[in-house]
């Protein structure tokens, strides 16, 4: 395999994107990140049916293309997973090249089957959009993101915001009025159910793919008259590729990064705002934090089985990058670890160069990855996790996690993306090949 996606070094080497080691890196250009939306309060779902609710294991092998950076759901009535748009293009030495797409799909778990949803009215090519489940209206809504045709010059940001109605698949701009967002990019979003809003937070306004302009302000987007207010104008430290969800009037984000989220260090703190009284507080981290540690690309999403929030994968700003590990967070900020994941073994030999016993591989666990789809499927008690970027390039495959226990269980499996240990390859020199 000729394209891969590293790790970061002990001593701060470009995260993810630069891959590692003690030569000059080539200069910077994406990052792999990801989103991670709210998932609502299932109980406001409408329970409206149609054709769309059962499974639909009707359709040939068609499946989407591996990919990072693109947003999806679960909804709340059929449990199928809803994928759109992202980032399909490969890496090659290190050094991405994107690829946008403008694409949807949904995945039903039941019968292990893609299906392309058909439609010319839907968002521009893009990735790194901020989303969440309108759990009232059973629809994905999405935020902003970025767009580049080629592989040189700046990024075109976006502002706009789309819902796809799950009941019939098909997508609509909103039109919305007030004081909105501003374009970018590797914002988060959630859903304030009792308020019916939704809520975005940070993100990067910078359009060059050589430098972060980091984001703290805070909106909410009321879905019913979609009029945009300003929620908290000063909190925490201006971020991206952080990691958020919501329970009843309450945020809760986790790390990220800033200006320096090329390099690291990642940010290590927890923030909890009151979406009635735009108030930030601050989590008191506590219990494992260690093991937490600084991290980007992570999804965070509700724990069912308490008050809390269950961390799911990302990127650290350690030896190991990316990361497949299941943690915990109170409400409070104390972190506990529900499944250690894969653990460092033996560190990296230079830039871009894993021995292939890099890691003490959780086999029973995904490839460690970033930048992937997260949903909740409540009703099940487990969240699904779609592709996303490894060291080996981009996944294509699909999991689900339970969210009491950090259980994972293989739903769809693919070849991309993944290490040799994982693979089934033999003879293999490097982690990858």
């Amino acid at each position: 395999m000729n394209a891969v996606w590293c790790t970061v070094s002990a001593l701060g080497c470009v995260a993810f994107l630069l891959g590692c080691g003690g030569s000059t890196p080539p200069p910077p250009g994406d990052g792999a990140a990801g989103e991670a939306g709210d998932v609502g309060d299932a109980a406001d779902a409408s329970p409206a049916g149609d054709a769309t609710d059962a499974p639909v294991c009707t359709g040939g092998a068609e499946a989407p293309l591996p990919r990072g950076d693109a947003v999806g759901v679960v909804d709340p009535v059929s449990g199928a997973l809803y994928v759109f748009g992202g980032d399909v293009g490969p890496t090659v030495n290190c050094i991405p090249a994107p690829a946008f797409q403008d694409d949807s799909w949904r995945y039903d778990p039941g019968c292990d089957r893609w299906r392309r949803l058909p439609g010319d009215l839907h968002p521009s090519a893009r990735s790194r959009s901020a989303w969440a489940l309108d759990a009232r209206r059973r629809r994905l809504v999405l935020f902003g993101g970025r767009y580049r045709r080629g592989g040189t010059g700046n990024y075109s940001l976006y502002r706009d915001v789309w819902a796809l109605d799950l009941a019939t698949e098909h997508w609509e701009e909103l039109q919305t009025t007030g004081a909105a967002p501003s374009a970018r990019a590797n914002a988060v979003a959630v859903y304030d159910s009792e308020a019916d809003e939704f809520v975005v937070h940070g993100g990067n306004t910078s359009v060059n793919g050589a430098a972060f302009t980091p984001r703290g302000d805070a909106f909410a987007l009321n879905l019913e008259t979609l009029a945009w207010r300003s929620v908290a104008a000063s909190g925490p430290p201006a971020r991206l590729f952080h990691a958020a969800a919501a329970r009843g009037r309450t945020m809760v984000l986790v790390g990220g990064g800033d200006e320096r989220a090329f390099q690291g260090p990642f940010l290590r703190d927890a923030w909890s705002l009151d979406l009635s009284a735009g108030t930030w507080s601050r989590l008191a981290l506590s219990g494992e934090t260690a093991f937490l540690g600084g991290r980007i690309s992570a999804a965070l999403v509700p724990d069912p089985g308490g008050d809390g929030y269950v961390l799911l994968g990302g990127h650290d700003d350690g030896a190991l990058g990316n990361r497949n590990d299941v943690l915990g967070l109170s409400a409070t900020g104390a972190v506990r670890i529900l499944r250690n994941g894969d653990a460092l073994r033996r560190a990296g030999m230079g830039f871009c160069n894993f021995p292939a016993d890099f890691t003490d591989a959780d086999l029973e666990a995904p490839e460690r990855r970033s930048a992937f789809v997260v949903g909740v499927d409540t009703a099940r008690r487990r969240a699904l996790v779609y592709g996303g970027k490894t060291d080996c390039g981009l996944a294509g495959d699909v999991w689900a996690v339970n969210l009491v226990d950090g259980a994972w269980t293989l739903l769809r499996g693919t070849q991309e993306g993944l290490s040799c240990v994982r693979s089934g390859r033999m003879a293999c020199t490097s982690l990858c090949q």
